[in-house]
């Protein structure tokens, strides 16, 4: 081959050789937040449909593609249900996952837990822990997760929490307070700015109880506001689980809404009391 052509091939080939790894840094981060409705306790030990749900109906649509990446859990009771439900995740999906689960939370003789589920080939865990409730502000104290996304290097922090529900003042005062717990962890970090809270709040997101979270600066905006609670009769009923970040640092941002469920009645009576939500984030580096 003439030393022209050869130079021309290596340089066509250097360049679908970085095409491909471009397209190839470029990937969504799918990921889930879910009541579980006492996951563990009798009557709610159905793992496979836990699994089932979060892999099968991620989305809004019967249609939508399988598969997640991350799932963030509220009302897990036992250690052993975290590891039941991850293993089931492994059953369904056919990869490997992983999970970090929270010890017993709550003031009283009542606990819950936090967990967080993630495909180890596509989520990279860095920290999980349990905010520090000095003053014992929360029935609840959130759990802290911070995660790289393995394909794109993008860093994220998660607050995973369940709002309390008891009176209607005690919600108010926690829902207030979560400002503090968002502002403080977007300070711990200079390099990760990417800071999303999660979970059950037993509050719609228009709320007014919000403006202390709502004026933080950046401005903290919401994203779901669905009714994702389900009551007897199997009809979706209050707008509690959402997303909050600062628009300005979640570039990745995609889309989010409220997951599909193919049958409400058996879902209700056998699963959860709550609809997932699903965030996906999109990203082809980490923009911190």
């Amino acid at each position: 081959m003439p030393i022209r052509s050869r130079h021309a091939a290596v340089m066509l080939g250097l360049a679908l050789a970085c095409s491909a790894l471009s397209a190839q840094a470029q990937s969504y981060l799918r990921t889930v937040s879910w009541n579980t409705l006492h996951a563990g306790w009798s009557g709610q030990q159905d793992w496979n449909a836990y699994a089932r749900q979060l892999w099968q109906q991620n989305a809004a649509t019967s249609s939508s593609p399988n598969g997640i990446d991350l799932a963030f859990a509220q009302e897990v009771m036992y250690a052993e249900s975290a590891a039941s439900i991850n293993a089931a995740l492994e059953s369904v999906s056919g990869y490997d996952w992983d999970y970090r689960v929270s010890a017993a939370i709550g003031r009283s003789s009542y606990k819950e837990r936090y967990a967080v589920f993630f495909r180890t080939d596509r989520v990279q865990l860095l920290s999980a822990t349990v905010w520090a409730d000095s003053g014992d502000k929360f029935e609840r104290e959130p759990q802290i997760v911070r995660v790289r996304h393995i394909q794109t290097g993008a860093d994220y922090t998660f607050i995973n929490w369940h709002t309390v529900f008891g009176t209607t003042a005690q919600r108010q005062a926690e829902v207030a307070e979560i400002a503090n717990v968002f502002k403080a962890v977007q300070n711990e970090s200079t390099s990760d700015q990417d800071v999303i809270l999660l979970g059950d709040h037993n509050r719609d997101a228009t709320s007014p109880w919000w403006t202390a979270l709502t004026g933080v600066s950046p401005t903290v905006s919401w994203k779901v506001n669905d009714k994702t609670s389900i009551n007897t009769s199997c009809a979706f009923a209050n707008a509690y689980d959402h997303f909050w970040f600062q628009a300005s640092y979640v570039s990745e941002y995609s889309s989010a809404g409220r997951d599909y469920i193919a049958d409400m009645c058996a879902f209700r009576n056998g699963v959860s009391d709550h609809a997932p939500i699903f965030l996906n984030l999109y990203s082809s580096a980490d923009t911190d």
